[in-house]
């Protein structure tokens, strides 16, 4: 295998990253993309969820930044929020009100469509890549079977490369693709809880919100299957996104997600959301489990392809997961073509180290929606219950601690749980559970920063 031309299917957040990630080892890198792109910030149809609302956690801007290092100023200049996240969105759980505090934790808000459009651009850097409109249609392997040689396109042609990269997304083809060439297909493990989302473009007049605070997050949990969030986008929009567990879906019109919204934890997310004023329809998105293809498990495999982002995993949007596993693949994927030359161990290579990834934030986001009554789990083994106590009293103590909650939502941010499990912490929860505590929750106002 040479290093002449990388082929990547798809361009869209994972596949502009991965342009990037092998612009450097290949002469030429060529993003296959079967929409054609209008860069105008509007969502497109290869992205049905591109209406809903989405998060950037904090290690998936920091990759992100490895290839474009403006990325967090480009994002302010595209008019992109940025809110402390521990401090101006006050957040209800099972548990309560998380306490609010000052914090480094910032997230930016945006319209999927924008942020696509923000990092796209970016590809005009890395002179050997270039977007053509076309849709793939299988692999072309070697005489033997053994080597991915490039794909062949709807029209009858081909073209060759020494590396494809599957980027297409949940709806990828690739099983089904090397199961004609005659390899097996990957196991995939899924976690169903049904989900469903309804979201809104809107603008919210001046003080409506508690001062100090940019959005409300109310999201479900086990025993309360409605919620939702209102939370700062860009250029002085917000968005209104109505989220349903178990098949109870949100509405597609004003009057029934407006109910839907009085029916959150919290009253004061319907509040908010009956004053404020819509900018857009409403634009619904449903999703049976989250979802994970096994490809690092593959006893066979030929060389010269790839998967990565959603083709091997797609999450509960709720964790905010998705974006930032595309930009860890392309990490990955850099780091795995500059430490070795040994291209025909590859794909082995790459997808073993993404997978130590993949499955950590896959049992983090899994576990946690296996609790709902009635989830549907697939190979994949329910959590015992002693797993929950500890993060249980984390989140308990949350409502009254500044810095367990702080902790908490950085673990979430940065895909790293190791701050929850220090000394200090564990004493912190040692001592909780020991004294008893008399658990008063006030739904209707927000608590006053600590």
């Amino acid at each position: 295998m040479g290093r002449n031309r990388a082929i990547i299917i798809g361009a869209s957040i994972g596949g502009s990253l991965s342009a990037m990630a092998v612009s450097p080892f290949f002469d030429e890198v060529l993003l296959i993309e079967r929409e054609r792109l209008v860069e105008n910030g509007e969502p497109r149809k290869g992205v049905p969820q591109g209406r809903q609302a989405h998060a950037l956690l904090g290690i998936g801007r920091d990759l992100i930044s490895e290839f474009i290092p403006d990325f967090s100023e480009q994002l302010r200049q595209a008019g992109c929020s940025e809110v402390d996240q521990c401090l101006q969105l006050p957040n209800f759980t099972s548990s309560g009100w998380r306490a609010r505090t000052a914090s480094s934790i910032t997230s930016f808000g945006f319209r999927r469509p924008l942020l696509e459009m923000v990092i796209r651009s970016n590809l005009n850097r890395f002179a050997n890549c270039k977007i053509i409109n076309a849709t793939v249609k299988s692999l072309v392997a070697d005489d033997e079977g053994k080597a991915i040689l490039g794909v062949s396109l709807s029209d009858g042609s081909v073209i060759a490369g020494d590396l494809v990269i599957d980027a297409s997304g949940r709806g990828s083809q690739s099983p089904r693709w090397l199961e004609q060439l005659g390899y097996p297909v990957p196991d995939e493990q899924h976690v169903s809880c049904f989900m469903g989302y309804a979201s809104q473009l809107v603008h919210l007049p001046k003080d409506v919100l508690e001062p100090g605070t940019a959005g409300l997050v109310a999201m479900p949990y086990p025993g309360h299957h409605r919620g939702g969030l209102i939370i700062p986008i860009d250029n002085g929009m917000h968005m209104i996104t109505a989220a349903g567990m178990m098949r109870d879906y949100p509405p597609l019109e004003q009057e029934g997600l407006l109910d839907y919204l009085d029916g959150a934890s919290t009253p004061l997310l319907g509040k908010v959301a009956r004053a404020s004023e819509p900018l857009s329809n409403i634009a619904g998105y449903r999703m049976e489990s989250s979802r994970l293809r096994r490809w690092h498990l593959l006893d066979r495999r030929p060389s010269g392809f790839i998967a990565t982002g959603d083709a091997v995993a797609s999450f509960n949007p709720f964790y905010g997961q998705g974006m930032t596993i595309s930009a860890k693949g392309a990490a990955v994927l850099r780091n795995c073509l500059a430490t070795s030359e040994d291209d025909v161990s590859l794909p082995e290579r790459f997808q073993s180290a993404f997978a130590h990834f993949v499955e950590l934030a896959f049992s983090v986001s899994g576990m946690a929606d296996s609790l709902y009554d009635g989830a549907e789990l697939k190979n994949v083994a329910p959590p015992e219950p002693d797993q929950f106590a500890y993060l249980g009293t984390l989140s308990e103590m949350a409502a009254e601690d500044p810095e367990v909650s702080v902790a908490l939502v950085a673990a979430h941010f940065n895909m790293e749980a190791q701050g929850l499990f220090t000394d200090r912490m564990r004493a912190k929860v040692s001592t909780w559970s020991q004294a008893t505590h008399a658990r008063v929750v006030d739904t209707n106002n927000i608590p006053a920063p600590v």
